[in-house]
């Protein structure tokens, strides 16, 4: 009864906006990523197409409150063959609440799609991460000015449905993310370290002294949280050892759980995300520099709003890095200008111009 009202009630695919992703996906598939990019939006969308039957597609939302998880999925192999079901995606995938024995009896099914925050590693299965919204992407999704379009993007972030969260509703958001008050509060702590050189252990001593917190625990939980790429630590240039400088999917949190504003930190998540997933480069930070890219020789440092007195003086500073460095990019809001320190060129641009580019080769030309 239960797997009949579930195959009934295959959703519509309900958000106003859409992500157009080129998706690539094949027999048996794992689409992961962290929550609130929409990554179930992305796979409704791509099955919303007429060549799909829609017959023959199941949804299973292993979340669902409504359902008795024990009591049902003893018969999903049988009831998939049965209505010959052709397309199986299962939502909130995890092996706790769908045994990678029940995996097994129901591997004939034409296509599984898999829907998770963290990668399920596994053989049989592909892996497809969806990243987090880059700007160009934000415009595109959206018919408004550019400028309008950055100015929503600086305010309310990158997750799918961003106008909707204001700051309250983001932290509850978090809330809903972390799980339990531990959770949120070890998350809460990260966030307000981003864009600060530390190292975790740092933040747990810290933490350890605040209340009682396992060491497992705090790990585990950190550990969770980069695999869902939720949280990213960036490394120093030839330095592994070195503290890492903290990001996150979501560029805006910090202003979601503190009264402390910093728009520079919050700008430089920004770029850190374009970097990685719209230009795809490899990123590191030294000493001098918010970030340095090996295969182009570049140096990249934010400064939203420029002060040409303090530019010229942060790079006159840069010395050890003009070994490897051939130029460097200073992005901003809204200067653009070139110009050359000490023999090494430099360029300034505003964000949105960077970000709608496809690809840094042709920024720096």
């Amino acid at each position: 009864m239960e797997l009949t009202k579930i195959l009934e009630s295959y959703p519509k695919n309900l958000s106003k906006i859409h992500r157009h992703l080129p998706l690539n996906l094949n027999k048996k598939t794992c689409v992961y990523g962290a929550k609130g990019i929409g990554k179930t939006e992305i796979i409704l969308n791509h099955y919303a197409k007429e060549e799909f039957n829609p017959l023959k597609k199941m949804y299973l939302n292993l979340s669902d409150s409504h359902l008795n998880h024990h009591k049902y999925l003893d018969y999903l192999p049988d009831f998939i063959q049965k209505e010959k079901i052709e397309i199986l995606i299962i939502d909130h995938f995890n092996l706790s609440l769908f045994p990678s024995t029940l995996l097994t009896r129901i591997a004939n099914t034409p296509q599984i799609i898999l829907i998770t925050q963290s990668p399920f590693i596994d053989k049989n299965y592909s892996l497809i991460e969806i990243s987090p919204i880059t700007f160009q992407e934000f415009t595109q999704m959206r018919k408004i000015p550019v400028d309008d379009s950055l100015n929503l993007y600086l305010k309310f972030g990158n997750l799918l449905e961003s106008e909707s969260f204001n700051e309250y509703k983001k932290g509850e958001f978090l809330k809903m993310l972390a799980g339990d008050s531990t959770n949120f509060w070890i998350l809460q702590n990260l966030i307000l370290h981003l864009g600060q050189k530390v190292s975790i252990h740092q933040i747990f001593t810290k933490l350890k002294k605040e209340r009682k917190l396992s060491k497992d625990r705090f790990y585990e939980y950190c550990k969770t949280l980069n695999e869902s790429k939720i949280l990213f630590w960036l490394t120093k240039f030839e330095h592994k050892s070195a503290p890492k400088k903290l990001y996150f999917w979501d560029f805006t949190l910090k202003n979601s759980i503190s009264y402390e504003r910093n728009f520079t930190l919050l700008f430089e998540n920004m770029v850190f995300l374009e970097l990685l997933y719209h230009f795809k480069e490899i990123i590191f930070y030294t000493d001098k520099l918010d970030f340095y890219l090996p295969t182009l020789s570049l140096g990249i440092f934010c400064m939203p709003f420029i002060q040409k007195n303090i530019l010229e003086a942060r790079l006159h500073k840069i010395t050890k890095e003009r070994e490897f460095c051939d130029s460097f990019l200073i992005l901003s809001l809204n200067d653009k200008e070139s110009g050359e320190n000490l023999g090494t060129p430099y360029q300034i641009l505003p964000f949105r111009e960077f970000a709608l580019k496809d690809s840094l080769q042709t920024t720096l030309t």
